[in-house]
């Protein structure tokens, strides 16, 4: 056996680190999805629907956008920054922002008060692209995959905490009468609850982040720099102790040496590798951004109108199953997969499985219209949606490796700025498209064929498939 037959030995991850970088990473997911079991509903509480169902999806499109489309707007500046200041400093900041963010945001009365905590709670997040490039400065190559598998587990982990605390701990005052029945507090704001709890949850992730979080960025070497003495006022003869073409303290200014940073357009150009994983990345991401709050759109809406009528508390326990089923995944299934088959394939892989999600979500809103309720073969459709939906979401991370790998050297921190920024904007773009298409849909059916069900009201699922299948397609472009 050759040297080069004999594997690197797997480097151990440095545990303290990466706990409370995923205390950090799971703060985005729980803020951003724990309004979708009781958005709709909190829409309607603030009269901005006039009472009208059917407009619900334009407005929960907005809120549920503008933390995507703030985070867009911060998170390549915050990158830039991080390398700059380093990653401690900037990375504190988000979980600090959340807390108070939440807890606005539940004390909300009004849809505008509601938009600016949201865009608040983004703004605050902005910075969650800062934690891929210190994941990626602790790890090497023979660690990074665990890392991600972990981050991806995480993420799930946040995914299916946030529907849950929103689901069962929303309107406290109605689901448990004996203890907050009596409190006009929890009949005010009845869905502060479920944000107090997530605020929480972030601001003991910033005390934990402060006491043991550690810079990651190598600091810049320091080259020493002859100073300004012009030739005519230096010795002709050197001492003999100091070293030919460098300079020294009594000699020079010692200042920071470092390359000039990339601007957008080398970082861009530098890499065909590196542009087509970013096209994949905007693909997943308006995907599964666009399947996620689609859901909570077509659970609640009544079944007369084209929905499932199920409740917040269903909304948030079929959520939880979901994100369930997608940690079981990362930990068994995930790494052994992306080891045997590459980060490519497993993209293509997991991405695919967004046309069986969108198709099994109509197929679950169409029986249910045909029966007039939520049978055993809605339930069944819902089964396969959610084991569909966990394995399509192993995607994400599989495209994140494609992109750390093609990254320029010396640009890690404004590639991932970049990444979350392509990400947070279509993030922010595409509940606003799928909710208006959604609305849109039902509205179009009301018209078309007087709210019976045709065609019209699937509009939003016909459509996805589409742009899923144009997703694929760009994805089997991927260099080899």
């Amino acid at each position: 056996m050759t040297a080069t037959d004999v594997r690197p030995r797997t480097t151990p991850l440095p545990k303290l680190q990466i706990i409370l970088v995923l205390l950090i990473i799971s703060t985005e997911p729980i803020t951003a999805t724990v309004i979708y079991p009781f958005i709709p509903e909190f829409i309607r509480l603030t009269g901005i629907t006039n009472g009208d169902e059917k407009r619900t999806g334009y407005y929960a499109g907005v809120i549920e956008s503008m933390f995507f489309v703030t985070e867009c707007l911060v998170v390549f500046h915050w990158g830039r920054a991080s390398d700059k200041m380093g990653r401690r400093p900037i990375l504190l900041l988000g979980p600090l922002g959340l807390a108070f963010a939440m807890l606005g945001f539940g004390l909300s009365k009004t849809f505008w008060q509601m938009l600016f905590f949201r865009c608040w709670q983004g703004m605050a997040n902005g910075n969650i692209g800062v934690v891929k490039t210190l994941v990626a400065e602790i790890t090497d190559d023979t660690n990074i995959a665990d890392a991600y598998a972990l981050i991806t587990l995480t993420y799930g982990g946040g995914v299916t905490l946030g529907p849950v605390i929103g689901g069962i701990f929303s309107d406290p005052a109605r689901r448990w009468p004996n203890i907050f029945g009596r409190s006009a507090f929890f009949h005010d704001f009845p869905y502060l609850l479920p944000c107090a709890v997530t605020a929480v949850l972030a601001l003991l992730t910033f005390v934990f982040a402060y006491l043991g979080l550690k810079e990651s960025m190598k600091p810049v070497l320091h080259i020493s720099r002859p100073n300004s003495t012009s030739a005519e006022q230096q010795p002709l003869l050197r001492d003999s102790n100091t070293a030919e073409g460098y300079g020294t303290a009594e000699n020079g200014d010692s200042t920071p040496k470092a390359p000039a940073p990339l601007t957008f357009r080398e970082i861009i150009t530098s890499s065909l590798h590196l542009q087509r994983a970013l096209i994949c990345h905007a693909f997943f991401s308006f995907t599964h951004m666009a399947y996620t709050v689609t859901i909570p759109l077509a659970y609640s809406t009544s079944i007369s109108a084209g929905g499932l009528g199920l409740s917040p508390y269903q909304i948030g326990v079929i959520l939880g199953i979901y994100g369930t089923c997608n940690a079981f995944l990362q930990l068994f299934i995930w790494k052994p997969m992306l080891k045997r088959i590459g980060a490519r394939k497993m993209y293509i892989l997991s991405y695919s499985f967004y046309l069986s999600n969108f198709s099994f979500m109509m197929a679950a809103r169409i029986v249910t219209a045909w029966f007039g309720k939520v049978s055993w073969v809605t339930w069944s459709l819902i089964v396969m949606q959610m084991s569909s939906a966990s394995l399509a979401s192993t995607g994400y991370n599989a495209c994140a490796i494609l992109i750390v790998k093609a990254a320029p050297q010396g640009a890690l921190g404004a590639v991932n700025g970049i990444q979350h920024t392509i990400s947070s904007g279509l993030r922010g773009l595409a509940p606003l498209v799928a909710s208006s298409l959604f609305a849109a849909s039902l509205a179009l059916d009301w018209r078309v064929s007087g709210g019976k069900g045709g065609i019209a009201r699937y509009m939003v699922d016909l459509i996805m498939v589409s742009v899923v299948s144009a997703g694929v397609w760009r994805a089997s472009k991927l260099p080899k």
